[in-house]
């Protein structure tokens, strides 16, 4: 059994007895239970995402001056990741004569990769 099922099994019991005062103090302690339990799992929720943005980050490479991540087939934007580690997606413009140029849809930047590489 868990805790709040014990706790609301107690409420249970007190509420036979009649203890009002007693009633009352379990019933906030269940709340407080609650409570504890949703900050529990939140904490849980942030642990993961921070452990999937660290192995993100472990696979981030700087190729001709771009990010890539493993794997991806998209550059992303060096500013972005250097301040702030937000991993925005770089939008292709249309070609130089030799090579590409990419746009941050957030903060604007603009990159050109001369190699012609992409990847």
């Amino acid at each position: 059994m868990g805790v709040i099922e014990d706790a609301t099994e107690l409420v249970g019991l007190i509420k036979k007895v009649g203890d009002a005062d007693l009633y009352r103090r379990i019933v906030k302690l269940e709340g407080e239970v609650i409570e504890l339990t949703r900050a529990n799992r939140n904490a849980d929720e942030k642990i993961t995402e921070l452990e999937r943005a660290l192995k993100f980050s472990k696979e981030m490479r700087i190729k001709d001056g771009l990010y890539w991540a493993e794997g991806d087939e998209s550059p992303f934007c060096t500013a972005c990741w250097d301040a702030r580690r937000l991993a925005i997606r770089l939008k292709r413009l249309p070609f130089l004569e030799k090579g590409h140029r990419f746009q941050c849809p957030h903060c604007q930047a603009l990159y050109a990769n001369r190699s012609g590489a992409i990847s």
